[in-house]
């Protein structure tokens, strides 16, 4: 008896140990998901912009700082063009990321992974065409 007893209390410990091992991780994700994901991409959003261009090259959109709203820069058109975006980290006027936005309002990130508080531009390039607006929102 108290050999089955062992194994049985072996064995339903070895089945509770599975089941979290299982369990405690997809738990996790769910909610670090859920909590990152709080707030973000959704109105109010961070910023808004609609800069026309006649014959400029590009458009400086401004400085931002980074929030703890999202976790990445995110951006998405609000008209019927697409159009280049980079944003710039440092004063030295070079692209850190290039990201092309589609026309019709997907959201894109502009850049991933970004630390709270981190001073960032944006830059919004014409592409071919003149006497253009590139509008849009931006979560960060």
């Amino acid at each position: 008896m108290n050999n089955k007893l062992s194994r049985l209390v072996a064995v339903a410990g070895a089945a509770l140990v599975a089941a979290l091992t299982v369990l405690t991780p997809a738990a996790a994700s769910a909610d670090t998901a859920s909590t990152l994901a709080a707030g973000c991409r959704a109105a109010p959003y961070s910023a808004t912009f609609s800069p026309y261009f006649e014959t400029e090259a590009y458009a400086d959109l401004g400085v931002y700082r980074t929030t703890s709203q999202c976790t990445d820069i995110n951006i998405r058109s609000t008209n019927s063009t697409g159009y280049n975006v980079c944003v710039i980290f440092t004063r030295y006027n070079r692209c850190n990321y290039t990201t092309y936005v589609p026309a019709g309002g997907q959201w894109v990130n502009a850049a991933t992974d970004v630390l709270d508080g981190t001073t960032f531009y944006l830059r919004v390039y014409k592409g071919g065409a003149n006497y253009v607006v590139h509008a849009g929102v931006m979560d960060f």
